[in-house]
């Protein structure tokens, strides 16, 4: 066994430790039986643990590996996803507050949560709305396991194999999230964001010193490929567009995103931690990964049979710094659990809340986290399925844009929720059916019968949309109570939410108003 495979090893054994004692610290501090607790750390989250579970959680090893692939496969057409990254914290300042506020109010866990109670608590959106977020969840979930694995591998040599780390991963995830549910997770993202960022700008020196410097590295780079440097070279405005959605309304709409506005400490705390992290990605994910990826163009790199772009990280290592190899590994491993474990509690807190505890009979906390960790133990089980399969070692993009995608069948009926009072609940439920079904039938076969260079998800946004507005304006809108719990409430907190339409105060608040 080589030295470089001995520091992986322990490299691995020690961040596994590490993770271990910190779900250890957690379960000490977590409050047995509170739901509020297991899934939002109490909605007590401060700023700095925030921004570290937005980054981490944000970014995971797409960012590590699939970023600097894409520029390296693509060239400065990507840079967009910097621009887009950017406009994040637009969103958040728009939604995440009112969000936030009627998370508290009202004691919102789940997406479902709040979109069912304002369309008249409707069952079936409910349901659909938990089927979506699963739907979600588990292939941007599985790019975390086979990203990892990836790099994994590459870096032993295939020592450790791609299947041995998909297993090994899946259990430290399962024990520690099992263990310290969401105050593990956003404790150890706060370090894995660390971790993950330190390396990846730490990778971008590194390759400017393997390509010989910043100046003699950009010349070779130019000259080797001199296409991939001229903007709107295999690129079109449609792909801009689709890219434009999946990265800006569609990453907060991701139910493990949603949740974490839910956690926050206040909407300040909110609001500027979302500011923060987008300044981080945009400097250590976007710089950083254009770095990695356009300087690799012109390093003349002995690519293997079968090699994929995002191995690209992992390979230059191999090449270039082999003993290094313990490093980036833990380094991916922090990029990819920050993720993964926070999407397996949110996708058992979907099953156990929207599911399990909306049977006819009513069921306490207790059975309710019980069926959650059920849950969790199966959704790691089908990961590990899936990623073992052919269809689960696909590009990390394309497996990251459809969870994305699919998240935004959410955006019409959240716009009805916080700003129109004209939404109906038929309106909210057949629009989310609608945007899936066309998500799924393009992602799957049907985008060659559609008009136009738009991707899957713009599809399904503008299907979604259409539906909506058509079926909320010829049918019945929620009832005035829900308008009352949800429009009042957040217009005596953000006057300026509902300029038009809004529902009449109730008569206690005209009598205060006259007074």
């Amino acid at each position: 066994m080589s030295a470089a495979t001995l520091l992986t090893l322990g490299g691995i054994a020690v961040y596994m430790l590490l993770v271990f004692f910190i779900a250890w610290r957690a379960y000490r501090r977590n409050r047995g039986g509170d739901a509020t607790d297991w899934y939002l750390m109490g909605r007590d989250t401060n700023l700095f643990m925030l921004v570290g579970t937005l980054f981490a959680t944000w970014f995971s090893t797409f960012a590590f590996l699939g970023g600097p692939g894409t520029y390296y496969l693509t060239g400065v057409n990507w840079l967009l996803f910097g621009f887009f990254n950017s406009m994040g914290p637009v969103l958040v300042m728009l939604v995440g507050p009112r969000i936030w506020k009627l998370g508290k109010q009202y004691g919102f866990i789940t997406p479902a949560d709040l979109l069912a109670a304002y369309y008249d608590d409707s069952r079936r959106l409910r349901w659909l709305t938990a089927a979506v977020c699963i739907i979600v969840l588990f292939p941007y979930a599985s790019i975390q396991l086979s990203g990892i694995s990836i790099a994994v591998a590459s870096i032993s040599g295939g020592l450790i194999t791609y299947e041995m780390c998909i297993v090994g991963l899946s259990v430290c995830v399962a024990i520690y999230a099992l263990l310290g549910g969401s105050r593990a997770i956003v404790w150890t993202d706060a370090i894995q964001g660390v971790i993950f960022a330190l390396f990846l700008v730490a990778t971008a020196m590194l390759v400017v010193s393997w390509s010989g410097g910043w100046t003699e590295g950009w010349s070779r780079a130019v000259a080797a490929q001199p296409q991939k440097f001229a903007f709107g070279a295999d690129a079109n405005a449609g792909n801009y567009m689709t890219l434009m959605l999946l990265w800006t309304f569609g990453w907060i709409l991701t139910p493990h995103l949603w949740q974490r506005l839910y956690m926050a400490r206040s909407a300040k705390t909110l609001v500027t931690s979302s500011v923060i992290a987008s300044f981080l990605a945009l400097f250590v994910v976007t710089f950083s990964g254009a770095v990695i990826g356009f300087l690799a163009m012109g390093m003349d790199l002995p690519l293997p049979g079968g090699f994929t772009s995002d191995a690209l990280v992992p390979f230059l290592y191999a090449n270039f710094m082999p003993l290094a190899g313990a490093a980036i590994v833990v380094a991916v491993f922090a990029a990819g659990m920050s993720t993964l474990d926070s999407q397996v509690i949110s996708a058992a807190s979907v099953f156990a809340r929207d599911y399990y505890s909306h049977r006819k009979a009513p069921v306490d906390d207790q059975a309710v986290l019980r069926v959650s960790r059920r849950f969790e133990s199966a959704f790691i089980v089908l990961l590990i399925l899936f990623a073992l399969s052919d269809a689960g070692r696909q590009l990390l993009v394309p497996l990251a844009s459809i969870g994305v995608g699919l998240a935004l069948v959410f955006l019409m009926p959240l716009i009805g929720a916080l700003f129109w009072p004209r939404a109906s609940e038929a309106g909210a439920f057949w629009a989310m059916l609608a945007g899936t079904v066309v998500m799924l039938g393009a992602q799957f076969g049907l985008r060659a019968y559609l008009p136009g260079s738009i991707g899957p998800a713009m599809w399904a946004l503008i299907a979604s949309a259409a539906v909506f507005y058509t079926v909320s304006l010829l049918g019945k809108p929620v009832s005035r109570e829900k308008q009352e719990m949800f429009h009042g409430f957040l217009s005596r907190r953000f006057p300026e939410s509902l300029e038009s339409g809004q529902p009449p105060a109730p008569a206690s608040r005209r009598a205060e108003q006259a007074a």
